[in-house]
C-alpha cells in the first residue's frame, strides 16, 4: 500500500439531508444554514492522517444530487468508488425510506463489487423532531454490512469521527468502529466535564471578585 491512497467516495441519498454540509464541514469546518441543494454533482478532495498507523488517505469526495429527476445521473458516479455513505435525516422518515427502498438496490445493481458503505444519520442536533430512531439506523446498517454513524453537520459533531472510522475499516476490514465510538464518546464526556468544571470554577471566583468589589465599595476608599 502506498503512502497515501487516493479512494472516491460518494455520498447518496435524498435531497436536503444535508450531504453537501456534511462535506463542508469535514473539508472546511464550516457550516451554511442557508446551503443550497445540489443540482449537480461535484467533488472535494481532502487527506487525512492517521498517525497512529503512520497512514494517509487520500478522499474524492463526491456530492449527488438527490432530487428524483437527477436520480439517473447518479449511477455515472459509482463507477470506481471505494467507499458509498448512505445520507438520511433523523428528522424525515422520507429519507430513510428512500434508503432502504431505492438508492441502496441501486447501488448494489451499478457498483464494484467488495465497496465499503457507511450508513450516516444526519441532523442529530435536531433530536427533538427524530422520525427515525438510532436502533432503526443500526439495524439497517447491519443489513448492508456498513458502519453507522450519527452526526450533525450544524454541529459537527460526528464528522470527523465518520471519515476517520470509514479510513480505518478500508485499511482493516477487521476494525471494530463500535468500540472506537465508544472509546471517543468517553473522551468527549470526560472532556465536556472537564470544560464544565473549569466554567463553574471561573464563575465562582468571579462572583468572589464581584463581592470584594461590592464591600470595598460599601466601606469607601479608606475602608
Amino acid at each position: 500500500m502506498s503512502d497515501t491512497d487516493v479512494l472516491k467516495v460518494v455520498l447518496i441519498g435524498e435531497s436536503g439531508t444535508g450531504k453537501t454540509s456534511i462535506i463542508q464541514r469535514f473539508s472546511y469546518n464550516l457550516f451554511d444554514p442557508n446551503c443550497a441543494s445540489s443540482i449537480s454533482s461535484q467533488y472535494i478532495s481532502k487527506t487525512i492522517d492517521l498517525e497512529d498507523l503512520n497512514q494517509s488517505l487520500k478522499f474524492d469526495i463526491w456530492d449527488t444530487a438527490g432530487q428524483e429527476k437527477y436520480r439517473s445521473m447518479a449511477k455515472l458516479f459509482y463507477k470506481d468508488a471505494k467507499i458509498i455513505l448512505f445520507v438520511y435525516d433523523i428528522t424525515s422518515l422520507s429519507s430513510f425510506n428512500e434508503l432502504r427502498n431505492y438508492w441502496i438496490k441501486q447501488v448494489k445493481e451499478n457498483c464494484e463489487p467488495n465497496i465499503l458503505f457507511g450508513v450516516v444519520a444526519n441532523k442529530n442536533d435536531l433530536y427533538n423532531d427524530q422520525q427515525v430512531s438510532k436502533e432503526e439506523g443500526i439495524k439497517l446498517a447491519d443489513d448492508i454490512g456498513a458502519i453507522f454513524q450519527m452526526t450533525s453537520a450544524k454541529s459537527g459533531n460526528g464528522i470527523n469521527n465518520l471519515f476517520s472510522n470509514i479510513a480505518r475499516k478500508y485499511l482493516d476490514p477487521n476494525y471494530d468502529y463500535q468500540a472506537a465510538d465508544k472509546i471517543a464518546e468517553e473522551e468527549y464526556k470526560k472532556r465536556k466535564q472537564e470544560k464544565q468544571k473549569e466554567k463553574k470554577n471561573n464563575d465562582k471566583q468571579r462572583g468572589v471578585k464581584l463581592n470584594v468589589t461590592k464591600e470595598q465599595k460599601k466601606g469607601g476608599c479608606c475602608g
